[in-house]
């Protein structure tokens, strides 16, 4: 159950503000921090290994160049992730899914955001490796698979029913829509949506039909006003840390049960 008035804190790319997006360093950073769940972004690679990375291509955030889908994991792995961020962080290297679920405790819970542009084989290969590494390196944590491709979401579903999915509301394309339309739509039982395009209406609708509802892009305690007034379940943040002093987080950990 969640606890009441309680938000779930949710590390962006974990503990992004404050160590270089989708890496061991700022997922374990951001469990220091206390976070309840991890988010981060998985890509498909030219070998079918999933590449713990947002970007279609490699050169805001690595020393390398094009698109991510020519790659194998193998050269993934001489890039430097890190050094773009700050010069200490320089050798840290892109992780692949697996070697994050092996890293960061089991209570840990992981929102896996799928990225699917640009990947001509989602439906297929994407599908099925995600599937197959959870199945195998899961250890029995929470996991929620998001993504903007709802369609994606629909075939996972088909594959995997018992993989709990959300809904990632894209604001010009989704506008107007309720929370309850993605869940019939491709099974979802979350509804993730930007602080600017949160509406009240949307919380309601979400609760009426058992959905949860994540908000990204938190980062202060302004961005905080809204969703805690309208009865988010949980805020998605570049800075967890902060964000669990705002909150005044000082007792046992809120849990949201999925299933």
């Amino acid at each position: 159950m969640h606890l009441p008035g309680a938000l779930m804190v949710i590390a962006h790319r974990g503990s992004s503000g404050t160590a270089p997006e989708n890496t061991i360093v700022a997922f374990r950073r951001a469990v220091e921090a206390g976070a309840d769940w991890l988010e981060l972004d998985v890509r498909r690679t030219a070998d079918d290994e999933l590449a713990v990375f947002h970007d279609r291509t490699l050169d805001r955030t690595t020393d390398g160049r094009g698109s991510i889908y020519r790659h194998t994991m193998e050269d993934l792995r001489k890039l430097d992730a890190g050094r773009w961020f700050s010069s200490r962080y320089t050798g840290v290297r892109i992780p692949t899914l697996t070697e994050v679920l092996e890293s960061i405790p089991a209570g840990v819970g992981l929102n896996i955001e799928v990225k699917t542009d640009g990947d001509r084989h989602w439906r297929s290969r994407t599908a099925r490796r995600l599937t197959e590494v959870l199945h195998t390196r899961r250890r029995g944590r929470p996991i929620l698979v998001s993504s903007f491709n709802h369609s994606f979401l629909k075939r996972l579903h088909t594959i995997a029913p018992s993989i709990v999915l959300g809904a990632l509301a894209m604001p010009l394309r989704d506008a107007g829509l309720r929370p309850s339309t993605f869940g019939r739509a491709c099974g979802a039982k979350a509804f993730v949506c930007s602080r600017t395009s949160l509406r009240k209406r949307q919380v309601h609708d979400a609760h009426r039909h058992a959905m949860r509802v994540f908000v990204y892009g938190v980062n202060s305690a302004r961005h905080l006003l809204r969703p805690r007034r309208f009865g988010v379940d949980g805020v998605i943040t570049n800075y967890p840390a902060l964000m669990l002093r705002l909150l005044d987080r000082t007792g046992r950990r809120p849990s949201l049960d999925m299933t």
